[in-house]
């Protein structure tokens, strides 16, 4: 009964017995001896404020699935630990940083700087590592090393004659712990025995330490 849209003449088909109970699933109260018309009243008041409530609930919906910008014209990054060995990196440019980066000759390129420390001090580097992007990309998934206890993410501008600039840098981001087996998986690739007596596989190990960010 509750299902049915509530009108008027729907409502004056319904015995008073049925009209009360209908009150009751409403939360109406109902005087005894109240005729059936001032009942019918207070339902279609009710169902009357029942549809102003749903309205007020769609355009609630409207606004807050609404389409969020592209950008927020700021230049920040953020990190985020989706397992012990890697790490989601997400960022944002402002437009003035996008035509720096278009219109200057002295910009050759964009890349995130992984830096990694033993402990949470800024000026203890242990090792970092760079992996280009362009002025286009907005997040990139990195795969740490083993044997580090923080990690931090720049935003780096790379200019001419090696001279770089920090856009944006995450906090420390503290690293649990995890075997060196399982965070450097370094791909089995078979040689042959006089290619073992050239070094290659020392070359390969030392390629993918250095580029493991391409192999992925």
């Amino acid at each position: 009964m509750s299902d049915t849209k509530l009108s008027r003449a729907y409502l004056e088909t319904l015995p008073s017995a049925d009209l009360i109970a209908l009150a009751d699933d409403l939360g109406i109260d109902i005087p005894e001896n109240l005729n059936r018309r001032f009942i019918i009243g207070e339902l279609l008041e009710a169902a009357e404020d029942m549809d102003d409530s749903d309205d007020d609930l769609e355009e609630s919906d409207e606004i807050t699935t609404a389409d969020l910008p592209d950008t927020y014209n700021e230049t920040l990054i953020s990190a985020v630990l989706r397992n012990p060995v890697w790490l989601f990196a997400y960022w944002d440019v402002k437009k003035d940083h996008i035509a720096l980066v278009r219109k200057s000759d002295k910009v050759q390129s964009l890349s995130l700087r992984v830096t990694m420390f033993h402990r949470d001090e800024p000026e203890t580097v242990a090792d970092f590592f760079d992996v280009p992007i362009t002025i286009e990309d907005r997040n990139r998934y990195l795969l740490l090393p083993a044997g580090f206890g923080f990690v931090r993410v720049d935003l780096v501008l790379n200019m001419e004659d090696e001279a770089y600039e920090v856009w944006a840098s995450t906090g420390m981001i503290t690293l649990p712990y995890v075997s060196p087996r399982i965070a450097n998986p370094l791909p089995e690739t078979p040689v042959s025995p006089v290619l073992k007596l050239s070094g290659l596989p020392e070359l390969l190990r030392t390629h993918y330490m250095n580029h493991r960010q391409s192999f992925f």
